[in-house]
């Protein structure tokens, strides 16, 4: 697949969570995933099972599938932080809804560790971007892969997510290659928010 001009030489990595719920002040990480490329193009694929250290919902499993039995003897969010903050540091981040979810969740687990959050290079949000170039539909990461043929065979796990949210990304850029001429921060200057 063809690197966009502006992301040449960058390490772009997908980012995805799946947690116990949707407030990042209760409600941990039971999943994430990083996958993409390093700056030399080599593939990069963090990814893992995360014990949350309390029960995960019924109704947070029926989303991601991901049981209490799944994550009993994995290690909490902390001990992934190093690789995590590692792999981010000066990327280029994209995810879906990311801002808004994946990344709160991130800075709290972060505070509740007593570490800096790592700093990325930039972070491109699908949602936002798809948004803001008014693609015609729903902006839900399954609708928007099914509008631009991306399979989504294994939705709501973080890898699989995080995956495709790469590839809307690409694809996105192909539809639309006029607003994504320029730099990096010429792109993320006119697509966020």
């Amino acid at each position: 697949m063809h690197v966009p001009m502006f992301l040449d030489g960058l390490k772009v990595l997908g980012f995805d969570l799946e947690t116990t719920g949707f407030d990042p002040r209760y409600d941990r990480i039971v999943e994430f995933a990083l996958v993409g490329s390093d700056v030399n193009g080599s593939h990069i694929n963090i990814q893992s099972l995360v014990n949350p250290g309390r029960k995960i919902p019924r109704n947070a499993t029926e989303v991601h599938g991901i049981t209490d039995s799944d994550v009993r003897g994995v290690g909490n969010f902390e001990s992934h932080l190093k690789d995590i903050s590692e792999a981010i540091a000066d990327s280029v981040i994209v995810g879906h809804n990311v801002l808004n979810f994946d990344w709160r969740f991130l800075e709290m687990e972060c505070m509740r560790a007593g570490v800096e959050v790592p700093i990325p290079r930039a972070i491109l949000d699908t949602l936002v971007i798809s948004r803001r170039l008014m693609i015609p539909g729903r902006h839900r990461l399954g609708d928007l892969c099914e509008k631009f043929g991306i399979p989504m065979d294994r939705a709501h796990r973080a890898d699989a997510d995080a995956g495709a949210t790469l590839l809307l990304l690409w694809k996105i850029m192909r539809s639309y290659p006029e607003k994504f001429e320029g730099t990096l921060d010429d792109v993320v200057e006119s697509l966020s928010n």
